[in-house]
């Protein structure tokens, strides 16, 4: 009978100093991805990215295309130079098409960098937008849209957020 009451005792008072969850907490979602596609602050920084992808991809398909024009010309001389001097040339085209693919390596790292920086210093600038406005609405929690599976409409706070942003940075 002691052993019970001491249990008892013990149970009653984990219960009491378990919290219960607050059935009143609000939650919500945004979309990430239309916020940053149309926000004037996510258009911007998908431009910049864009035109450096631009830039990058122009220069590359100047270089591929030099590239094949040398090999073509290499394979016309096959049977006109002596051997080892085309195998000089094709060294050199080989050294040339393993710069190339070095340098395609570091503009697509070099991108990726960018990017990643350049959406960072917008999610900085986004992300007081969405506390304000959870702290005004008394939010407890925001989801992004791609890792829900179902949600009412009602909680979607994607187009108000949407507003405060371009409102901020016009």
């Amino acid at each position: 009978m002691k052993n019970f009451n001491k249990f008892l005792l013990i149970l009653l008072l984990f219960f009491l100093n378990f919290k219960f969850a607050n059935a009143n907490s609000q939650i919500a979602f945004i979309d990430i991805d239309y916020i940053i596609k149309n926000s004037n602050i996510g258009k911007t920084t998908l431009e910049k990215i864009s035109t450096l992808d631009q830039e990058n991809v122009k220069k590359l398909k100047a270089q591929n295309t030099e590239l094949k024009e040398q090999e073509i010309a290499l394979k016309n001389k096959e049977n006109i130079i002596s051997k080892e001097a085309f195998e000089e040339e094709v060294e050199k085209l080989r050294k040339k098409i393993n710069m190339y693919s070095k340098e395609k390596n570091i503009m697509v790292k070099n991108l990726s960098q960018f990017k990643k920086t350049e959406l960072d210093k917008v999610f900085k600038k986004i992300g007081p937008i969405v506390s304000k406005y959870m702290e005004e609405n008394s939010i407890t929690m925001v989801f992004d849209t791609k890792n829900m599976f179902m949600g009412n409409s009602k909680s979607d706070i994607t187009e108000e957020i949407l507003k405060e942003i371009n409102n901020l940075f016009n």
